[in-house]
């Protein structure tokens, strides 16, 4: 039973000095500068390890500590099981001037095994976003921070007691689900870390097999996590040997975790445990999960607000530009291309339809004048094919009023043939229009009272017959006219490409743009993973991914035809 009537002043003034851990060299163990374990850049991490009390030994695990914290980056450092009060561990914590602590109260009653304790050291450049924190018990600490953009990130540490106090467990564990439900409420995005003492090994067969078995009360937590899509990324192990959170003689198990919501695990990158068994100041091994650094700012994620939830575009007016605006436009180009030729010759064609596509866009934006369309907004047709479109349509309808009437033949009435003496005219005219596509003469009743006998199949025949050849002449005039636009489209940009540059320009405004936009881009390399958010690294790494990596199967010219015509397609490196 842990002693509680702990005597500060004592701790102060003489703080233990053991002789067994005196001696400890970083360079030895698990913290040494030569640990293998290499972390993503741009990223940021949460970590989880149960100290196992920070009463005996404080100062050199206080120091070790403050060395695995330096060097494995650690951005939230959730510290477990330290048995101290919040005013001691503020005062170890000052040990480690690159952190600040948040601490929960600690447990006074004399029955329980253990008194607990946990704490969050946190990074002071992230320090700064602390909003508010809570001890909501001497087992459960939550902190809120918030982030330009309006991002909220809670985390929880969490020290669930074993077994053997079955009371207390089950008090800490509701108390959990009861602070994730809150947080999934107020639109959090939250993490877990902690000891659980639960392993996940175990339940996931009855999870996946035995549904009936997970439902019960004494699997709720894990069943609550897995069942709202809450995820533990499954750790890497860097050791040769077999290696997992806990250790005591001969038992291992992974109780240890850094659990991440659903709108929170979109950023995880990777997970690594860390062997500390050598330093034998604690029976458990640290967990640190890494997360994409953008979540934090919201700087880049326009481009990817935009690429999901874009419902409209702009279109340049070019009807309404007037001579002063255009020469205005040409200067605006000319100041943002400011390459020199040297340079700009020496660079791929795509490259440079790519540099000069972005200044021509970003010199009309702030030149030309535009208007916003919906994304269904289609170019005018020809006079004759926009008339082909409509009687193709008026033919359907009336195509659709005669099944009715074979279905229904006791609806028909005279209405139904005033209609048709109407409709008739405009049949006749449609069957003279494209006479040349009908093999034969199309003849039709003047009077529908006339179709009763045979049940309309006579004219539903052959109304039916000139719709499937009307049909068939609209689909290939369609795309006669758009083989035709683009072989146009292509002949006029070839030509002003060498004899009318300015031509040129204004025709690259009315291309289509189909382009993914990539902001980050994570290279899981298993050694040196790495995570880029700078637009030129990000820029580099995909064409040289493409360039080498994706085989372009067709010819140069055919890759710059298709670029000038449908933006960046899939043949584009």
């Amino acid at each position: 039973m842990t002693d509680n009537n702990f005597n500060y002043d004592s701790f102060v003034r003489n703080p233990p000095n053991p002789l067994d851990i005196d001696n400890l060299s970083l360079q030895n163990f698990l913290f040494s500068s030569t640990s293998p374990t290499p972390f993503p850049r741009n990223s940021f991490n949460i970590s989880s390890f149960n100290i196992n009390g920070l009463k005996m030994f404080s100062y050199n695990k206080i120091e070790l500590l403050n060395d695995f914290f330096s060097l494995k980056h650690i951005s939230f450092g959730g510290v477990i099981d330290t048995h101290l009060y919040p005013k001691q561990m503020h005062f170890l914590s000052k040990r480690l001037s690159n952190y600040t602590v948040f601490s929960s109260v600690l447990d006074t009653f004399q029955h329980v095994r253990s008194s607990g304790g946990v704490s969050l050291f946190i990074k002071n450049s992230l320090a700064s976003h602390v909003h508010t924190y809570s001890s909501l018990s001497s087992r459960l600490l939550s902190v809120d921070l918030y982030f330009k953009g309006h991002v909220k990130l809670r985390i929880f540490v969490v020290y669930i007691p074993p077994t053997s106090d079955q009371f207390l467990r089950d008090e800490t564990i509701d108390l959990l689900i009861s602070a994730l439900s809150e947080a999934k409420r107020l639109g959090f995005h939250h993490a877990i870390c902690g000891d659980f003492n639960l392993h996940l090994g175990q339940f996931y067969p009855l999870f996946f097999n035995q549904p009936q078995i997970a439902f019960k009360r004494i699997h709720r937590l894990f069943n609550f996590l897995l069942s709202n899509g809450y995820v533990d990324f499954i750790p890497v192990n860097f050791s040769s040997a077999s290696l997992d959170t806990f250790h005591r003689a001969d038992i291992i198990f992974h109780i240890d975790y850094v659990w991440s919501c659903p709108i929170l695990k979109r950023f995880l990158l990777t997970s690594v445990i860390f062997d500390a068994r050598d330093v034998n100041f604690s029976d458990h091994n640290p967990v640190i999960t890494y997360y994409d650094y953008s979540f934090l700012f919201s700087s880049i994620k326009p481009a990817r607000a935009r690429q999901l939830k874009r419902h409209s575009r702009h279109i340049f007016s070019f009807d309404s530009v007037i001579p002063s605006q255009q020469d205005d436009f040409s200067a605006h180009i000319d100041d943002l291309c400011s390459i020199s030729p040297t340079i700009f010759a020496s660079w791929h064609i795509n490259q440079m339809c790519e540099y000069l596509h972005t200044n021509i866009i970003a010199g009309a934006n702030a030149v030309l004048p535009a208007r916003t369309v919906g994304n269904n907004h289609t170019p005018k047709f020809p006079k004759d094919l926009k008339t082909l479109i409509q009687h193709y349509r008026f033919l359907n309808h009336v195509l659709h009023s005669i099944k009715l009437l074979r279905k229904y033949p006791h609806t028909l009435s005279s209405s139904h043939d005033r209609k048709w003496s109407g409709y008739l005219t405009w049949l006749n005219n449609i069957f003279n229009l494209y006479k040349s596509t009908f093999s034969a003469v199309l003849t039709l009743p003047s009077s529908l009272f006339s179709c009763r006998t045979n049940n309309f199949n006579n004219l539903f025949q052959t109304l039916s017959h000139a719709f499937k050849l009307l049909k068939g002449l609209h689909l290939l005039k369609e795309k006669e006219f758009q083989n035709s636009s683009i072989k146009a489209h292509l002949e006029s940009r070839d030509q002003n490409f060498d004899t009318d540059i300015s031509s040129f320009i204004n025709s690259a405004f009315s291309r289509s743009r189909h382009r993914i936009v990539l902001d980050r881009v994570f290279i899981n390399h298993p050694t040196t993973p790495q995570l880029l958010t700078d637009p030129k690294d990000v820029s580099v790494t995909v064409t040289n991914h493409f360039q080498h990596a994706v085989p372009i199967k067709s010819t140069p010219l055919r890759i710059y035809q298709h670029y000038l015509i449908d933006g960046v397609l899939s043949t584009r490196p």
